[in-house]
């Protein structure tokens, strides 16, 4: 009977072992390999339209946002936001538009 037992929680107490060892790792790894993201493209994502529409020539506004905040794309590229869009933009990124 208690053969029976072991055979039974064995294979169970293993992989929850496992469980806990690869849960440890994946959370020392998030900690370990975090990417930092600018704060800025937040804020730029805040201020578009969210139209996604690909106008600027990015994938839509998330790309946009991170064009601008890295300095790859100018603060008034949004032609859906116009000159609103592109005032808040120079705004957060301290430039002027043009």
């Amino acid at each position: 009977m208690i053969d029976k037992l072991l055979e039974l929680l064995m294979p169970i107490l293993l992989l929850t072992g496992l469980g806990v060892v690869f849960a440890g790792v994946l959370a020392w790894a998030d900690v370990k390999f975090k990417v930092e993201k600018d704060p800025k493209i937040d804020e730029i994502l805040a201020v578009l339209p969210g139209a996604n529409c690909g106008g600027c020539g990015h994938a839509g506004c998330a790309a946009f946002a991170e064009a601008v905040a890295s300095g790859n794309a100018p603060v008034n590229g949004c032609p859906v936001g116009r000159q609103k869009v592109a005032l808040e933009i120079s705004k957060i990124m301290g430039v002027t538009s043009e």
